[in-house]
């Protein structure tokens, strides 16, 4: 293998999903212009293509069908191109989504089990040639590994890799969309190896093994022409959901176009993830105002430069998205903007990667991303880097968070108990780690069951500080439960009844019941602390203030504070810190994402001053300052802490604490 430790840096991934209805394909394509944008948007990586979402290749081909309107070999033009001012070229092939083939092979589309065709939610069957076509409008093409489909792929790799002499790596696209299948091909399949295709279970399992081993063999065809190529699978490859996949990635390129696509808090939990797994890993964004293949689209540079220092501040590369314009000319407005972002990510490099990250916060982390991504919300947005516990190494943190509806092996409920005994804090919600309808771990309660109403209401036992003194609406009702030997510090009212036909009460939801039996909502024994509710869950959902603090107030009960401790950043500040060698480096980030028609924009960055700054260490330090300003910070060090102010933060910065 290449030596991943120089994975780019800086990326570019170049789209070409061009129709055949256009002519003069690239002919304004031209070497100095490729490379006067690779300059311009300071890249060392761009993915170039060689077969699109049309069906359409940009090369010579024997195997599949060369886009009819150009007459050279553009995809080796960009190689050669991009290799010559020494930046890599890793090449696109489309998988899932192939319109030529899916028009001249329904055999090769996705069925479901209805036996219609399996297309993107925007297709339209029942619409004329000349009706408007809605966007990302697609059939699914079937990777059953051995249909004549994925031989085609397999073709294609192969003509490609013979073709270049020097491949840097591979891109497929579209690789695992859905669970299950039910062409022709899928049904002998399953039947062959014994599995009943009216099972869901046994289908879900036919598709994970014949995607992996699609993967494996286009792997393995790859390697025979360039052992060194690196090798990546979208649409599941870098998904946290999809670990049947990840072990056949060379590195992940975490996808997400934070205007469109789930908004700037999704990241940085992924990112904790797949920090994890022990291989590169970059964040993926567009220079798009909205997603993929928008022509004539901008995002604000400033925003892009947000981007990439968030994507940096959690360890990840950068990978910006672009559209070539079919006649093969850069378009340079993009790569200046690119570059802005890029230019800024080189200076503030040294501070963000190759480090350890310090915190002594976890979240166990479940498939449940609604409550997974709802705690990190939550934790972001009062500046607590966390990180994610995996392989049980409960014992690297002061408290762990267990997300929602959590499970655990043997093994890992030892590694559990052990660090709880250990002095370890747990905050659990909900129904996770219950099993047989008993909780696995000493709550202090007896669990009893789901809830009986279609909402709740939760009210403290005593006043607690900035949250209601009165019943406030859970609209996802909390798991009953009832006290044996916990401490309660907030109880559960229920409703006179759930709101249906038969029996409602005004516009939205029943109000509580006073004289209603009360239940545990938030409760404490020794180091555990468990919330009836999935609060995470509804704020992701709602977003409510309250269901915030509710869920900070049940954290705060048992932890004992952060490494890094923030004030003045309020709600939508971030900061990270790592430690390197014989320095700490905070890196701190601010903008105010707001949501604009359809698309989630930052649009004005203004400065914050002032930013308070505590460092738990045992380390004598020399010096605080600011390496990208070259100012110092007066800094204070007594009582196994260190304290200095960050006067200015205009977007990002970083901190150098040196000892």
């Amino acid at each position: 293998m290449k030596d991943l430790k120089k994975f780019p840096l800086k990326q570019t991934h170049l789209d070409f999903h061009t129709s055949p209805d256009i002519d003069g394909i690239g002919v304004n394509f031209s070497k100095e212009n490729f490379q006067e944008a690779i300059k311009l948007g300071n890249l060392d990586s761009i993915t170039v293509f060689a077969k699109c979402h049309h069906g359409v290749c940009y090369y010579p081909t024997e195997v599949g069908t060369m886009h009819p309107n150009l007459d050279f070999d553009l995809t080796g033009a960009m190689i050669d191109a991009a290799h010559e001012v020494g930046v890599r070229a890793p090449v696109y092939i489309t998988a899932g989504w192939s319109h030529k083939d899916a028009i001249d092979h329904p055999e090769w589309v996705q069925k479901r089990k209805d036996g219609s065709m399996h297309t993107t939610e925007n297709y339209e069957f029942d619409k004329t040639p000349d009706s408007p076509k809605k966007h990302c409008a697609w059939h699914m093409l079937c990777l059953n590994d051995g249909n004549g489909y994925t031989d085609h792929i397999y073709k294609i790799t192969e003509e490609v890799c013979k073709r270049y002499k020097d491949i840097d790596g591979l891109f497929y696209d579209i690789c695992v969309v859905g669970e299950v299948c039910y062409c022709e091909s899928c049904l002998k399949g399953m039947k062959e190896m014994g599995l009943n295709p009216e099972d869901d279970e046994d289908a879900k399992r036919y598709f994970i093994i014949k995607r992996q081993a699609f993967m494996e063999k286009c792997g393995e065809i790859m390697r025979k022409y360039h052992p060194d190529a690196t090798i990546f699978f979208n649409s599941g490859g870098a998904d946290p959901r999809k670990k049947d996949y990840h072990h056949l990635q060379t590195h992940y390129e975490m996808e997400d176009l934070p205007t469109a696509w789930g908004g700037y808090d999704k990241f940085p939990i992924r990112a904790k993830f797949f920090a994890k797994k022990g291989k590169p890993f970059m964040g993926m964004t567009g220079k798009f105002h909205l997603d993929w293949g928008e022509f004539g689209g901008f995002k604000a540079k400033e925003a892009l430069k947000f981007e990439i220092a968030i994507m940096a501040m959690y360890g990840a590369s950068a990978s910006i998205g672009d559209h070539m314009h079919p006649d093969g000319e850069m378009e340079m407005q993009t790569y200046e903007n690119i570059g802005f972002a890029y230019d800024y990510l080189e200076e503030i490099a040294p501070y963000c990667y190759g480090g350890k990250f310090l915190s002594n916060l976890g979240v166990y982390i479940t498939d449940d991303w609604d409550t997974n991504n709802g705690i990190s919300k939550i934790l972001l947005e009062n500046q607590l880097d966390y990180d994610v516990v995996y392989n049980n190494n409960f014992a690297d943190f002061d408290t762990v968070i267990i997300s929602g509806k959590a499970e655990m092996d043997e093994e890992g409920l030892k590694a559990l108990n052990s660090y709880i005994a250990n002095g370890g804090k747990v905050l659990l919600m909900g129904d996770s780690l219950v099993k047989d309808g008993r909780f696995m771990i000493d709550t202090g309660l007896e669990y009893i069951g789901k809830p009986d109403f279609d909402c709740d209401y939760i009210v403290p036992v005593e006043k607690i500080e900035n949250l209601p003194n009165a019943p406030m609406l859970s609209s996802f009702p909390g798991h009953k439960t009832e006290n044996k030997d916990a401490e309660i510090y907030a109880e559960i009212i229920t409703p006179y009844f759930s709101r249906t036909y038969r029996h409602f009460c005004g516009h939205k939801n029943t109000p509580h019941n006073k004289e209603s039996k009360k239940m545990p909502a938030i409760a404490k024994k020794g180091n555990v602390v468990y919330m009836a509710h999935y609060m995470p869950e509804q704020y992701e959902e709602y977003g409510s203030i309250f269901n915030k603090r509710y869920f900070m107030f049940a954290l705060n009960l048992v932890y004992s504070g952060p490494v890094l401790k923030i004030e003045g950043m309020e709600s939508q500040g971030r900061a990270t810190i790592i430690q390197q060698e014989n320095r700490y480096c905070v890196n701190l980030a601010y903008a105010s994402p707001i949501r604009k028609g359809r698309a989630e924009i930052i649009e004005d960055i203004v400065p914050i001053y002032n930013i308070k700054a505590e460092i738990k260490t045992d380390k004598n330090i020399k010096r605080v300052y600011n390496p990208l300003t070259n100012e110092e910070l007066e800094f204070k060090q007594e009582e196994g802490k260190v304290s200095f102010v960050v006067p200015k933060l205009h977007c990002h910065t970083s901190v150098v604490v040196e000892f």
